[in-house]
């Protein structure tokens, strides 16, 4: 190819690589000749290599600086590379050579509401509807900026001006986003809707509805909403973080999980989608699950305490499927039937899939669903015979035990039914040990008193590393026990106890752990100074003020309470 005639045919029958390499063949050939430069600007801009493009308009204009049409193009070039402040000075000088083609000063207001110079660009506009009244992207520049400068109703009256001329859903989207900032929603759903209708592929019109509904507490419809969009532009994270969340607030983690993974299919290296995953479980499968369901003692502990009151004929309600195992142990037990309940859907839905796995799916029922919620007849078909619960924290009363089984008792249990545990206790004792110092309280390291980074630092914490070799420097006490066969309410408390050191050194603070009892005989308790492998319940400690320097028999009183929901634990200050 030796023309431009040649090369322009070239590039119109598909062939632009090898049209554009003959064109700058031709530019480095002939370098005065400005016609082969702009011919390849053109192209350039025409396969979206702006830079290229703009490179070689600045060329031209080095040689030839009044080509405003050149200079017009330069502008659209720096615009699309988001070059604004460059994009403006070229549409500046263009509207000072021809102050009356109203395509310029469209362009100037258009950068400048990019830059946020809004008087600016409302002043370009309306010198652009001078010339054009119906000139439609003048009247979006200047509504945009009306918009900047929280002129609101203005800015509805350039867009509806806009949309009586040209009926579009970019148009339509502008006219709604008017109404939202002038608090009238339901004009403005109705506005995103007819955008939808005008082009159902339209995804910023379904982004922000679904924003819109969000924000108006319409969760069903944000919802739907924004899996629409993701299932479009899969590639927007923030907004795949933002159904991730509000998923797993409704309580439906699964999907959640669903929506992640249907992003990673289209880009397998979204890391918003693979810690989304990560983050879901975590919320609604807590890790504290596995070490439970694998430790033996509390595994045997629930199967001898089942084994004295589960056998044939027995209907068993349990609170807190979990993986379903020990609904599993009363149906091996010889239950008629169980009926088990697990709040969060997800660990539900796969208790019922391992309970069908193992073949108990025709004596066991997973309901998906907190006690509270649990009815007679329709999913409980009587009252139940035996109760078998295990929803106990590290604090014991930390998952809404109490409640549940004050509910459990009025509602859905026989007069004389048998509860597993029949009965629990927390309790503590005095600790200290240069473990638990070094993990739980500062002094002076390196030589330097930082023991008023204490003040800062949580009171209540867990006892999770199984090396800090805690030392008891005092009995084990019962601080606060429940009966959940005897009693059938149990309110909040708050007492002093007395501990007595057993031997002289320095008490740091508290150590709690949970003592079950199972059936009147067999007893479940993680007390601090036994070793075990695997456990799903941690030691929770209770950090002092400042450490106790004690003397062996020495009396301490410490404040006991709870709020049915939450233990504490502190030196008494009476």
């Amino acid at each position: 190819m030796q023309t431009i005639e040649e090369i322009k045919a070239a590039f119109r029958a598909g062939r632009q690589r090898e049209a554009l390499a003959a064109c700058d063949a031709l530019c480095q050939a002939n370098p005065a000749d400005v016609a082969n430069r702009k011919l390849a600007a053109t192209m350039y801009g025409l396969v979206g290599d702006y830079a290229a493009s703009a490179q070689r308009m600045r060329d031209v204009l080095a040689v030839t600086p009044d080509d405003t049409e050149v200079l017009f193009n330069l502008g659209v070039c720096e615009r699309e590379m988001r070059n604004f402040e460059a994009a403006r000075a070229c549409y500046l000088s263009y509207t000072q050579r021809h102050p009356k083609e109203w395509e310029g000063w469209v362009n100037l207001a258009e950068c400048q509401v990019q830059l946020g110079e809004a008087k600016a660009a409302v002043a370009s506009a309306d010198n652009a509807l001078k010339m054009n009244p119906k000139a439609v992207p003048a009247l979006i520049a200047r509504g945009d900026a009306q918009l900047l400068l929280n002129q609101n109703e203005d800015a509805l009256k350039s867009f509806d001006r806009a949309k009586a001329i040209v009926q579009s859903a970019a148009i339509m989207l502008k006219t709604a986003t008017a109404l939202v900032r002038l608090g009238r929603h339901d004009q403005a759903l109705d506005r995103m809707g007819k955008a939808l209708k005008l082009d159902a592929d339209f995804h910023p019109a379904r982004l922000q509805r679904a924003e819109l509904f969000a924000k108006l507490g319409r969760t069903e419809a944000a919802l739907t909403d924004y899996k629409a969009y993701l299932a479009a532009a899969p590639d927007n994270e923030e907004v795949l973080k933002s159904v991730t969340e509000m998923l797993v607030g409704m309580r439906r983690g699964q999907e959640a999980i669903d929506l992640c993974r249907q992003a990673l299919t289209k880009n397998p290296d979204s890391l918003t989608a693979k810690l989304g995953i990560s983050w879901v479980i975590d919320r609604v499968v807590p890790n504290w699950h596995v070490p439970m369901m694998n430790e033996h003692r509390r595994n045997n502990a629930y199967f001898e305490g089942m084994k004295t009151h589960v056998s044939d004929g027995k209907l068993v309600f349990e609170i807190g499927a979990g993986s379903g195992l020990l609904s599993m142990m009363a149906a091996r037990l010889g239950a008629r039937r169980v009926v088990t309940c697990e709040g969060a859907p997800m660990i539900a839905e796969k208790a019922k899939s391992i309970v069908a796995t193992n073949g108990f799916a025709d004596v066991v029922t997973v309901l998906s669903k907190p006690s509270f919620e649990v009815q007679l007849p329709e999913e409980l078909p009587e009252k139940a015979d035996v109760l078998v619960h295990e929803i106990f924290s590290s604090g014991l009363i930390e998952e809404h035990v109490l409640p549940a089984l004050e509910d459990a008792k009025a509602r859905l249990l026989k007069p004389d039914a048998a509860i597993v545990p029949a009965r629990s206790s927390l309790m503590v004792a005095l600790v200290g040990g240069e473990g638990m110092a070094n993990y739980f309280h500062v002094s002076e390291p390196f030589g330097f008193d930082i023991r008023a980074f204490n003040e800062i630092t949580p009171k209540k914490l867990p006892v999770f590393r199984a090396d800090l070799d805690p030392q008891l420097l005092s009995d084990a006490v019962e601080a606060f026990h429940f009966d959940f066969v005897r009693d059938s309410q149990w309110p909040a408390e708050h007492k002093t106890i007395e501990v007595t050191a057993t031997q002289a050194g320095v008490a740091y603070g508290v150590i709690q752990w949970i003592r079950l009892d199972m059936d009147g005989s067999t007893t479940y308790e993680n007390h601090p100074l036994d070793k075990v492998p695997v456990s799903g319940w941690q030691h929770m400690f209770y950090r002092f003020d400042e450490p106790l320097v004690l003397e062996a028999g020495q009396t301490v009183r410490l404040s006991a309470a709870h709020d049915r929901a939450t233990p504490w634990f502190d030196l008494a200050t009476d």
